[in-house]
């Protein structure tokens, strides 16, 4: 599995998430429209232009797309960040979330951040364990922007 920041000719692996369904019933409980997607994208694209964090393709050793992750240092709070990731179904249950979760936090501690939290739908049992096994803990659940929401959290400055 290999990382890099999304690029202009990505788009269709990036819309391949956020158009399936089972990708994001738990994450916006809808599929994005492709115009939306396109408006997100480059968003996205902007933002790892600037940033030496960002929005990340995650593909197998072939080149297919596989994934997306995110470490994205909070704006009032640079020291802190947040990562997410979505995967696409056919590649659920193989150990790829914990190796970006895990990949992630190398990233966050190279860059100095000290704290990651991660929003996911407290439906998402898989998610859940694969940030617990990171040594991410709970720390809010309620409505998060209209949608069930549970803040996971990791201080990287104890994690060893």
């Amino acid at each position: 599995m290999k990382f890099i920041k999304y690029t202009q000719p990505d788009f269709d692996d990036y819309y391949a998430l956020v158009s399936n369904m089972e990708v994001m019933k738990q994450i916006t409980e809808r599929a994005i429209p492709e115009q939306e997607a396109r408006t997100q994208f480059e968003s996205m694209l902007e933002f790892n232009e600037r940033s030496t964090c960002g929005h990340y393709r995650v593909y197998s050793e072939d080149g297919a797309g596989v994934a997306y992750a995110k470490l994205i240092p909070d704006q009032e709070d640079p020291t802190k960040a947040e990562i997410g990731y979505m995967i696409l179904p056919e590649h659920w249950g193989k150990g790829q979330g914990t190796s970006i979760a895990s990949r992630l936090i190398i990233q966050a501690q190279a860059a100095g951040i000290g704290s990651l939290y991660a929003v996911i739908d407290p439906g998402n049992a898989a998610s859940r364990r694969i940030l617990t096994r990171q040594n991410f803990i709970s720390t809010w659940t309620g409505d998060y922007d209209g949608l069930p929401g549970e803040i996971l959290e990791l201080n990287l400055q104890t994690k060893r």
